[in-house]
C-alpha cells in the first residue's frame, strides 16, 4: 500500500556512514520511511559514490538518484569571489548545481509529493519559488552561520579570519530567509532552536527541536585496555572545525600531556584527512588513519576520547557514539553543545589548553573516574538518545505540519 510521498534532498549521500552528518541523515531517512514513500536526490562528490547508494534503496520506495557536485579549487575561488561581489554566501554558492535544481523541478512537477525535506541549509537554494501543496521541511544540522563566525574568532590565519568575518554575515542572511520560508524547521538542540527562533522572527513557532540519536545496538559498550595511554579522536578530517581542533590540540595540549605521561599516543581516525591533518603525523606519537571501515575497534585502546572543538554548531555525533561505547570523554563546552551531559558525571568539560591538559591527565591516571564516566555516559545514551524514540517524535512533527 502506498504512503504519502516525500522528496528528500541530501547534501551528502547518507552512505557509507563516515561522518556525523551522514549518520544523522541516514537515520532520519530510515525513520521517515516508516510512514512515507521517499525519493532521495543526493549530491555526490565523486562518481564512484553512486555505487554506495544501494543500501539506501531499502528506505527509498520511490528510488535514489545521485547528482554530481563538481568542486574544484577554481570553482571554489570563483564562488568566493562571487560571494564578495553579490553578497551571497560562499558556502551556498559553491554548491550551486543546476542539475539538481532541474531534478527537483522535474520531481515536483511529476509527483504528488506532500513534503520536500531539505537536509542541510544549503539545499534550500534548490527549492522552487512556489511549491503549491508541498510543505517545506528544513533539517538544520547546525546553526550554520555560527561555524564561520566562530572560525573568524579562532583561526590563526588572518586572511581566513577576515573572509570568515564577512562570510558568517552573508550566511546568516541566507539562513534567516530559509527559516522564514520553511513550514517546519528541525534543530538539533534547544540552544540551536533559540538562536534560530531569533532569526525567524514571526515564524519562530515553526521551529522544533529534534536531537540527533545514536544506534546503541551498533555502538555497544566496549571492553577497554586498562590504563591505556592512547587518546582517540574520530571525525571527518576535512571539516574546518575538526582541522582547527586537532591542530590546536597537537600544538598546545599534547606536548603538555606528554610532559607528565611520556607514553601518550594520539590516534586521529576519520575520512579524507587534509594535508594539514596528515602533517600532524610528523610527530611520532600521532597516527592519522584516514577512512576506516569500522571505528568501533579504536575504542578498545582508548584512555580518553578527545573533542577539542573551538568552533562549530549543532550536536557532535562523535560524542554520542563515544558515550554509547563507554569511552571516557573530555570535550570543550562548544564540542558538547546540545547534548544533555553533566560535567563530572557523563563527561569532563575543558575550554582552555591548560584545562584540557588537566582533564585528560585525570582520565589517563584515574581508572575509577574513567569507569564511572563510561557507565553514566552509556546509560544516558540508552535512556535519552535512541533513534526509535527520536523517529517517533520526527513523525509526529510531520503529522502536525501536514495536517489539513
Amino acid at each position: 500500500m502506498s504512503k504519502p510521498r516525500v522528496l528528500f534532498l541530501a547534501h551528502l549521500l547518507p552512505w557509507p556512514l563516515e561522518g556525523g552528518g551522514q549518520i544523522k541523515s541516514y537515520h532520519v531517512l530510515r525513520q521517515l520511511s516508516h510512514a512515507y514513500d521517499i525519493k532521495l536526490l543526493a549530491l555526490i562528490r565523486k562518481a564512484d559514490e553512486a555505487q554506495s547508494a544501494e543500501p539506501l534503496r531499502e528506505f527509498c520506495a520511490l528510488g535514489v538518484e545521485t547528482i554530481p557536485l563538481h568542486r574544484t579549487k577554481l570553482s571554489n575561488l570563483l564562488a568566493a569571489a562571487s560571494a564578495l561581489v553579490t553578497g551571497r554566501s560562499f558556502i551556498v554558492q559553491r554548491d550551486n548545481t543546476p542539475a539538481l535544481r532541474a531534478a527537483v523541478a522535474r520531481e515536483l512537477a511529476a509527483g504528488s509529493y506532500v513534503a520536500l525535506h531539505t537536509d542541510h541549509l544549503q539545499m534550500m537554494q534548490f527549492v522552487p519559488e512556489a511549491t503549491p501543496g508541498v510543505k517545506i521541511i528544513l533539517d538544520e544540522h547546525n546553526v550554520e552561520f555560527r561555524i564561520p563566525q566562530r572560525l573568524a574568532q579562532t583561526s590563526k590565519n588572518p586572511a581566513w579570519r577576515l573572509y570568515a568575518n564577512g562570510e558568517w554575515k552573508r550566511l546568516r542572511r541566507f539562513e534567516q530567509a530559509a527559516l522564514r520560508r520553511a513550514d517546519l524547521t528541525l534543530s538539533v538542540s534547544d540552544e540551536d532552536r533559540e538562536t534560530l527562533e531569533d532569526l525567524a522572527g514571526a515564524q519562530r513557532g515553526r521551529i522544533k527541536t529534534l536531537p540527533i540519536g545514536v544506534d546503541t545496538q551498533y555502538f555497544q559498550a566496549c571492553t577497554r585496555k586498562t590504563l591505556s595511554k592512547t587518546l582517540v579522536s574520530i571525525g571527518t578530517m576535512y571539516w574546518p572545525p575538526n582541522i582547527d581542533a586537532l591542530c590546536w590540540f597537537c600544538s598546545e595540549i599534547l606536548p603538555k600531556i606528554q610532559e607528565r605521561e611520556s607514553n601518550t599516543q594520539l590516534m586521529i581516525v576519520g575520512a579524507r584527512p587534509t594535508p594539514e591533518v596528515q602533517a600532524l603525523a610528523a610527530n611520532p606519537a600521532v597516527t592519522v588513519t584516514g577512512s576506516v571501515v569500522d571505528v568501533r575497534p579504536y575504542g578498545q585502546d582508548c584512555g580518553a576520547f578527545i573533542v577539542p572543538l573551538r568552533s562549530g554548531s549543532g550536536m557532535r555525533v562523535k560524542i554520542l557514539n563515544a558515550l554509547a561505547m563507554g569511552l571516557p570523554t573530555v570535550s570543550t563546552t562548544v564540542g558538547a553543545e546540545g547534548i544533555e551531559v553533566i560535567d563530572g558525571e557523563h563527561i569532563l568539560l575543558a575550554d582552555t589548553a591548560d584545562e584540557f591538559v588537566a582533564a585528560t591527565l585525570r582520565l589517563l591516571s584515574d581508572p575509577v573516574l574513567s569507569a564511572r564516566l563510561a557507565q553514566k555516559g552509556r546509560a544516558l545514551m540508552e535512556n535519552h538518545y535512541g533513534w526509535d524514540a527520536i523517529g517517533a517524535r520526527l513523525r509526529g512533527y510531520y503529522a502536525e505540519v501536514l495536517a489539513p
